[in-house]
């Protein structure tokens, strides 16, 4: 794909099936000739408690990030720390080392580590011909931590295309840090996957 940098991006609620539509596209890309790169998120296992992990989409390697802190049975997540000072002078990081908190998004416990870790291969992703992002939320659009890396290498543009994750209520943030509207929004749910995988490749090869 010639680097022509149109940002597409992916939407739906917490369970609608972004990540697997994701990796069926960068399947299919692959499957293509495209070189495809990017990260991708996840569980690790098939437990709800299981701790979510990002896949390096061009090595296959991965690292566990974050995992969800249960309800009690009041249906509350627990208090959550701030975090530690060094989060503020690092940028793209929750903190430097360690499991941490982070207001933006209670009940989630992070390895600071691993998103030092992605944001290494979002700086070394591109060029490509398809860039993935699944997802940037509110650490990254919000705290400029997280995988914050992503927003600059979408920015760019040196790529053919680029399909993100983001929910429907970062739209408007997602619209802004990038500089201007997405080339095409898509909304998946669970029974359009198929279909919308599909619709996405056409969309982004033309």
């Amino acid at each position: 794909m010639r680097p022509r940098g149109a940002v597409y991006v992916l939407t739906g609620e917490r369970g609608s099936g972004k990540t697997m539509v994701c990796a069926e596209v960068a399947a299919d890309a692959r499957a293509r000739g495209l070189d495809v790169a990017g990260i991708l998120t996840g569980r690790s296992g098939p437990e709800p408690g299981d701790p979510r992990q990002v896949v390096d989409l061009r090595s296959g390697e991965s690292r566990p990030f974050g995992t969800q802190a249960p309800h009690d049975d009041a249906g509350a997540r627990p208090k959550v720390r701030p975090p530690r000072a060094a989060a503020a002078r690092v940028p793209g990081a929750v903190a430097t080392a360690g499991t941490n908190s982070d207001p933006l998004t209670p009940g989630w416990e992070y390895e600071s580590e691993a998103f030092a870790w992605a944001n290494e291969v979002l700086s070394s992703a591109t060029p490509c011909d398809l860039l993935i992002v699944d997802e940037v939320g509110p650490l990254e659009l919000q705290g400029g931590r997280g995988w914050a890396q992503a927003i600059e290498v979408l920015r760019a543009r040196d790529f053919g295309a680029a399909l993100v994750v983001c929910r429907p209520g970062l739209l408007d943030e997602l619209e802004a840090s990038l500089g201007g509207p997405p080339a095409g929004v898509f909304r998946a749910d669970l029974e359009n996957s198929d279909a919308l995988t599909a619709t996405i490749l056409e969309e982004m090869l033309g």
